[in-house]
């Protein structure tokens, strides 16, 4: 399935937020463009499957672009999503 990462994203997310606030930019939370970005990159013709939501952030296309181009960037990507996504299981606990 060509789009098995947009599926794992949408289960995770979207049983609380509707798809208008799930795709806005995790870093500069611009609300244009956005992609969901593997943050460690799936390997070309590789058997290693990176489809897992701690991999996978929703970025704008200049974030995206940025993540690609320097490493400290998609490393702060990397952050803000494990902080996000450690903010939603602790609200699922408490809930």
């Amino acid at each position: 399935m060509a789009n098995k990462h947009l599926k794992i994203f949408d289960d995770f997310w979207l049983p609380e937020l509707t798809i208008a606030q799930t795709y806005q930019c995790a870093v500069c939370h611009s609300w244009e463009g956005t992609d969901i970005h593997h943050l460690s990159a799936k390997q070309s013709g590789g058997s290693k499957c990176k489809d897992y939501i701690e991999n996978l952030i929703c970025l704008c296309r200049s974030c995206h672009t940025k993540c690609h181009s320097d490493k400290n960037y998609n490393l702060k990507a990397r952050i803000i999503n494990l902080e996000n996504i450690a903010d939603k299981l602790k609200d699922e606990l408490d809930g």
